[in-house]
């Protein structure tokens, strides 16, 4: 609720959800939330942001599935696709506890229905079942792709009211968890035994997990060696992995990432500089400012001078706290 009403939105139940829209000088928003037990929500909402804004939100640990707008993709922290559509990307990932403050754009639409579970939702599985559960926890931050990523799209969809789905009772909302829950974890148990099979599932896992690592935290100090040390593996080890199955460095990859994250924050006014290097892990903005410039032939004032044109004009001070 504290996240919904920086958009102005109150939330009054509605049967067994609680719904709220309105349209103002910030955005025009519709939301809807099924609490799943003590341990699981269902989120719904389609929003047009009007002005620049910064959206503060607080992630716990757990597992979410979301199908989302384009808009809502980028700032997802998962190894990004290459390309997104405008709606149905849907992705799976363990999130961490952490705050993040967000610059929204105007004329962005952020539209997602999402599932967000904690670690306790599984104990109501078997002990193998709360075993994967826990490895796609700590292991997958990705956009899923094929049967699976269709399948996910239309029944989150069917969920929500605000996506042509029917207002449901919080136990048929908890039934469509349940099997959002089994799918993932026998689609990502099936992609585990056949990396078994083929010898690479050790190697695939790590990967996996690193991608996760540098997702959730491109705004922290990431190094090699730290890495690492959290993966519980050796520095020789984890870029051994990382090129043998993506063709790259994870240097080159991180540095990837945060340009592109750079990018996105750049497009709107709000953020400093200075603010975005510091997002994206730069203590000091001329380190960054020399990391942009050797990626992009330019420096972060003049990317943004081309991309934003006149959109300091159009500035939101201040972002509502949770």
């Amino acid at each position: 609720m504290p996240q919904v009403e920086q958009f102005g939105v109150r939330l009054e139940q509605h049967g067994d959800a609680l719904m709220g829209s309105v349209s103002n000088e910030r955005a025009d928003a519709a939301v809807c939330v099924y609490r799943i037990g003590d341990f699981g929500v269902v989120t719904s909402h389609r929003i047009l942001v009007k002005r620049d804004m910064l959206f503060c939100e607080h992630a716990l640990p757990g597992l979410s599935v979301a199908s989302l707008s384009a808009d809502s993709l980028a700032l997802c922290p998962i190894d990004q696709p290459t390309r997104a559509r405008p709606a149905g990307n849907v992705a799976i990932f363990g999130q961490d506890t952490r705050e993040l403050t967000t610059p929204l754009r105007a004329g962005s639409i952020q539209n997602a229905t999402s599932i967000t579970l904690l670690p306790e939702w599984f104990n109501h599985w078997d002990s193998k079942g709360v075993r994967t559960a826990h490895i796609i926890m700590e292991t997958v931050a990705e956009a899923c792709p094929g049967d699976l990523a269709t399948w996910l799209d239309t029944t989150l969809h069917g969920m929500s009211p605000l996506f042509g789905g029917k207002l449901l009772s919080s136990g048929a909302a908890a039934q469509c968890v349940d099997r959002i829950a089994s799918n993932v974890a026998t689609w990502h148990v099936e992609r585990e035994r056949a990396e078994q099979e083929a010898g690479t599932l050790v190697q695939t896992r790590l990967v996996r997990a690193a991608r996760r690592a540098i997702a959730l935290h491109l705004g922290d100090a990431l190094t090699i060696d730290g890495l690492a040390h959290d993966l519980f593996t050796s520095r020789t080890r984890l870029c051994a992995a990382f090129r043998q199955e993506t063709g790259e460095s994870i240097g080159s990859y991180i540095r990837e990432a945060r340009m592109r994250r750079a990018r996105e924050l750049l497009r709107c006014p709000l953020c400093s500089i200075t603010e975005v290097a510091d997002a994206v892990g730069y203590s000091r903005t001329s380190s960054f400012t020399v990391a942009f410039e050797r990626a992009h032939g330019c420096s972060p004032t003049a990317w943004r001078n081309l991309v934003t044109p006149g959109g300091s004009e159009h500035q939101e001070h201040g972002a509502a706290k949770l």
